[in-house]
């Protein structure tokens, strides 16, 4: 499963680099996640492309990744820390996370966010 580790890393090298066009093809066309941002759903690649895109317009975070690994039902477990600033540069938060990305088809199909550091 170090292909769908290595899919996890592309994805948070595109984050970093703010590159909303290169983590929408990482995932699978009927990629459904929660908006975190708004509510409602992300669903589709235009959907996550456009999520990426308002994340990083309105709150740029800095998102570091911790750690990767595979989960024994095959889903990837990230641990992530990410702080966020206001715009006159203000710490507003810093938190660590958990995102559990299920893969289908070489491609990422959902994204599940959770609290402070995984199990």
């Amino acid at each position: 499963m170090a292909d769908a580790r290595d899919l996890v890393v592309r994805l948070h090298e595109a984050i970093g680099r703010r590159d909303a066009d290169a983590a929408a093809p990482l995932f699978h066309p009927q990629a459904r996640f929660r908006n975190y941002l708004d509510e409602g759903e992300v669903i589709g690649r235009n959907d996550v492309r456009a999520f990426y895109r308002k994340l990083f317009e309105t709150l740029a975070p800095n998102i570091d990744l911790i750690s990767v690994r595979t989960l024994a039902d095959g889903r990837v477990r990230a641990e992530l820390q990410v702080s966020v600033h206001d715009r006159s540069g203000r710490l507003w938060s810093d938190s660590r996370v958990t995102a559990t990305y299920a893969i289908r088809d070489g491609l990422i199909k959902s994204v599940d966010l959770g609290p402070d550091r995984p199990a």
